[in-house]
């Protein structure tokens, strides 16, 4: 395996929910998770401007990815894993993204 940068992005739906992506290099998704505000009993504004959204990009050398998602009190952290370590992670909070 070679070096290659990976871009972690997440966007909140407009079906009511999150959604984060990792893309390779050559723009394919490698890895993919998605979670209703509902299973959360969190509530969206009724309308917004545009979409919150946030991204990062990191470059390693693995040959495997995970990506998961941690809920606590304040809002949610997307980590991307790379052969079991923490590569980045994204951090959402509810009182940013308006979030009740």
């Amino acid at each position: 395996m070679s070096m290659e940068t990976y871009r972690l992005e997440v966007r909140e739906t407009e079906t009511n929910g999150i959604d984060a992506d990792v893309y390779g290099e050559d723009g394919i998704v490698e890895e993919s998770t998605r979670l209703a505000y509902d299973d959360f009993d969190l509530n969206p504004p009724e309308s917004r401007d545009q979409e919150p959204s946030a991204a990062t990009e990191v470059t390693a050398d693995v040959t495997t990815l995970d990506l998961q998602y941690e809920r606590d009190d304040a809002g949610f952290a997307f980590r991307l894993l790379g052969d079991r370590d923490e590569l980045t992670t994204i951090r959402i909070d509810d009182e940013e993204w308006d979030l009740m």
